[in-house]
Order: C-alpha cells, then sequence, then structure tokens
C-alpha cells in the first residue's frame, strides 16, 4: 500500500522531522502512545527488527506506526558499527507491502544514490517527499503561523530584526521563537526591543556582521566581536574557517553577478540557501574580484599561521583583521 510507506528526506535535520510528525499526526489523528507508536533508528538497530513490527498487528489500537529514523541506507553513506543490515530482506518487504501500519522514513541526506536497487524499489513503492529549505518569505510565513497558534503576533520591523539575527536554520528560529513567546508573557505583539533584548544573533550570523565590520574597515568592532566570539567558546581556527567560507561564497557570488545571474540562479548554481546569497551580493556591491581574491590569499595564510605557528591563537586572527 503506497500511501502507507513513506520517504522524507533533504539536507534539513529540524525540517524532515517536522514532514514526518504531520504525516504521523494527520494518520494517528490523536495521542501516540506506546501500542501505536514504535520508533527505530538505523544507526543502532537492524532494519529487520523494523520490518517485523511493521509487519505486526497493531496491539490494543486501531492503527499503529513504525518510525524508521537516519535511514541512511537510501543513500551512500558509509556507517562503521556492528549492525547487520539486511538490505535485500528491506527490498523484499518494500515491494511486497500492502499492511494497514503506517512506516515512516526519515533520510536526512539532500539525495538519494539513484544506483541502488534500494532506492529504485522504494522509488517505485513508496511515497516520497523532498523536503527543501524554505525561502526567506517562506520562512517569514510560518513564523507568523507558528505565532498565531500561540495566540501572538509579531511587528513586522520585529520580524525583519529577528531573521537577521538567527539567520534561517530551521532549529534555531523555532528555538529562539519559543525563548520570546516566554518572553513576552501575555502580551500579544512582538515588536522589535522584545526581539533585541532576548533573540541570540546565530553564530553564522556574528561570522557575517564581523566580515561586514572588517570590509567596512571597522577594526575595532571587528575585535571586540572576534573578542565575544572567542569569549563564547568559539576556536580560532573554526572562526578563521567560517570566515573563509564567507569569502569564497562573496567571490562566487561576484562572479556570477557579473555574468548577470539572478539571486535564484546563483542560489542553485553554488547550492547555497537564496538568504545567503542576498547577504553576499549586499556585501560585495562594491568590492572588487580581485580585493576578494587577496583576501581568502590571506585567510589561507593565516590558516597556515593557526596551525603551524606558537603565537597566540587569537593574537594571530586579530592581527589578521588589522591586515584586511
Amino acid at each position: 500500500m503506497k500511501d502507507n510507506l513513506v520517504l522524507n528526506y533533504g539536507a534539513v535535520h529540524s525540517l524532515i522531522e517536522k514532514k514526518s510528525e504531520e504525516v504521523i499526526n494527520q494518520y494517528l489523528k490523536g495521542e501516540r502512545d506506546e501500542f501505536n507508536y514504535v520508533k527505530f533508528d538505523l544507526y543502532e538497530t537492524p532494519i529487520s527488527n523494523a520490518i517485523e513490527e511493521a509487519l505486526t498487528l497493531p496491539f490494543l489500537s486501531d492503527k499503529k506506526v513504525v518510525h524508521i529514523k537516519n535511514a541512511y541506507l537510501f543513500t551512500g553513506e558509509k556507517v562503521t558499527n556492528n549492525i547487520n543490515q539486511n538490505v535485500d530482506q528491506f527490498i523484499d518487504f518494500i515491494e511486497q507491502y500492502d499492511g494497514e501500519t503506517l512506516v515512516v522514513l526519515d533520510v536526512f541526506n539532500e539525495k538519494l544514490d539513484e544506483r541502488k536497487k534500494l532506492v529504485k524499489t522504494v522509488k517505485k513503492n513508496a511515497r516520497l517527499n523532498k523536503i527543501e529549505q524554505m525561502t526567506e518569505q517562506e520562512m517569514k510565513q510560518w513564523i507568523k503561523s507558528y505565532l498565531n497558534e500561540q495566540y501572538k503576533d509579531i511587528k513586522e520591523d520585529a520580524l525583519v530584526t529577528f531573521i537577521e539575527l538567527t539567520g534561517i536554520q530551521f532549529n534555531i528560529i523555532k528555538a529562539e521563537l519559543d525563548k520570546l513567546i516566554l518572553f513576552i508573557g501575555d502580551e500579544a505583539v512582538i515588536n522589535k526591543q522584545d526581539v533585541k533584548d532576548i533573540v541570540s544573533r546565530s553564530l553564522e550570523q556574528n561570522v557575517f556582521l564581523l566580515t561586514e565590520y572588517i570590509q567596512k574597515g571597522k577594526k575595532e568592532q571587528s575585535i571586540n566581536l572576534l573578542k565575544d566570539l572567542i569569549n563564547m567558546k568559539e576556536e580560532p581556527i573554526k572562526l578563521l574557517a567560517l570566515i573563509t567560507s564567507n569569502y569564497r561564497l562573496y567571490y562566487q557570488c561576484k562572479i556570477l553577478a557579473n555574468k548577470h545571474y539572478s539571486e535564484q540562479q546563483i542560489a542553485k548554481t553554488i547550492g547555497v540557501h537564496p538568504y545567503r546569497v542576498k547577504l553576499a551580493l549586499r556585501m560585495v556591491r562594491n568590492l572588487s574580484l580581485d580585493r576578494l581574491l587577496s583576501t581568502i590569499d590571506l585567510c589561507a595564510e593565516t590558516d597556515y599561521d593557526l596551525k603551524s605557528s606558537y603565537m597566540d591563537k587569537v593574537l594571530i586572527l586579530e592581527l589578521f583583521i588589522l591586515r584586511i
């Protein structure tokens, strides 16, 4: 029964989990318990256990869900454990399954390995949902809907500030929204000051702000923000890697923008979220390719210094910022 075999896959874990929850809740139409919901993790359990459970009739319940997480067998991921996964049995199960129990598979990967017989079989016999990242507009709409469910609303300038602080990672947005809801208590509307008071800037957004300070020559703000990140226990090597990643993104965006690619085309070409492209294009508007390339070279030199020099690593990063 194709409708009762569902595979959700994509790059963002939290969005896949959200989709699976929606599918499961729609099927059960009520509270789940130990009789109508059974979960397996293929990193820890043989697929044969899940198959056996799926083929067992529900007990003390009219319906049952078998939820299989980390279904890596559909990808090219290599997993080193002592668990024997019987892929042939899994293929036979998918081909022949016609039960009433809902089987939900979570694959935390944006691509399935199309070469595998298992993937070809599941595409013929199951309902597949590829979970794409939300666009900035979709994320804003989801935020408003989520708040409305809690009988809350958010002002437009507060929403813009919220996204600037959190970025577009769903799990971070959800956590910060829950903090905001607790913070405002009985108040019905979230304003910009509420967001500034309670929402933490994500690491990704902090590093973007740091590169913005660096490019605008705001040395003092750059050094102060760097020190704040170090005080938050972020490693200098990790911070440089994120800075370098940003500059590579800026360089790629600049090249494609010069070829008159749109934001969406750039995002698809280099495989990043359109929101990051939007921020990058805003940054590189007045920067030359030569300057971006020289900064990337300086990032490589600094990376070598961090890994080979006996100098203080924070000092090396500070000198790097002052040299740009």
